[in-house]
């Protein structure tokens, strides 16, 4: 892993490895876990939680409550490529923007109101099953004005991966202890996949609410066609027609009644 690292910093990131594994509460876990990618790829914001199958992510504040982790875990991970992938995954991963992000993505309403504004310029993101239902992510994100990543510290990231595994068993262990999954964070998933599922669905036909599922996510019309097999203008036809259903204007109109509908269906169930 040190090739192309001075060894201080390689030596900095097996003494932040060491005390994340070594560590005995999560904060401290995670704050050295952050040291330690930080000595592999310079600065970064690093964020951290766990995906699970049948209930809204975990989010992980160890660095202090952030905007970002408040709002995910009530909906907006559904429309997340990353917990995209984590579904129809299974193998722990590296995960680069280019790899998971929809054709055209940076240009979709979803990044733009949930990725862009917190200053997102370039992501690696770890992917790391615990179980087939249950994965860690651990994201370094360059935000504002830093440069993207480089390859050489992709490359040292990309090797980082069985350390990664180990810090996500120990911060899992640390967090759970062993404790199961509740009925209500079960219910409350459940609801808000039926939200999304069923958004639109009492005034669209069903191939709008399709395309209507996937424009949430963040494709583009183009993308969209081609999924579903459909031409661009028949795409855009559909996207008229939506617009006209939904009594809304654009893509960034059609996302922020979908994240209200969301909002409202996390406020009736209970709290968690």
């Amino acid at each position: 892993m040190s090739g192309g690292l001075p060894l201080t910093a390689f030596a900095g990131f097996l003494e932040h490895f060491s005390g994340a594994l070594t560590a005995g509460d999560t904060d401290a876990a995670l704050s050295r876990t952050a040291a330690a990618l930080g000595a592999l790829a310079g600065e970064g914001s690093v964020y951290v939680g766990f995906y699970r199958r049948e209930a809204p992510p975990i989010v992980l504040d160890f660095a202090g409550p952030d905007e970002w982790n408040r709002v995910y875990p009530n909906g907006y991970y559904l429309l997340d490529p990353t917990y995209e992938a984590f579904l129809t995954g299974g193998e722990s991963a590296c995960l680069l923007p280019a790899k998971v992000f929809p054709s055209d993505f940076r240009n979709s309403e979803y990044y733009l109101t949930y990725y862009r504004p917190y200053g997102m310029v370039d992501e690696i993101c770890f992917l790391l099953y615990l179980t087939p239902d249950l994965a860690a992510y651990i994201s370094m994100m360059r935000l504002d004005n830093a440069p993207s990543f480089t390859a050489a510290e992709t490359r040292r990231m990309n090797a980082a991966l069985p350390a990664m595994q180990a810090v996500a068993a120990h911060v899992w262990k640390l967090h759970a202890g062993g404790n199961e999954t509740s009925d209500a964070q079960r219910e409350l998933h459940s609801h808000l996949a039926a939200a999304y599922e069923s958004f639109g669905r009492d005034r669209l036909s069903d191939r709008e609410a399709d395309v209507t599922r996937l424009l949430l996510k963040g494709l583009s019309p183009k993308a969209v066609g081609r999924l579903l097999k459909i031409a661009p203008g028949t795409v855009r036809n559909h996207i008229k027609r939506i617009y006209v259903k939904l009594d809304v204007r654009s893509q960034a109109e059609l996302l922020a009644y979908f994240f209200e509908v969301l909002g409202d269906s996390a406020a009736r169930r209970p709290s968690l």
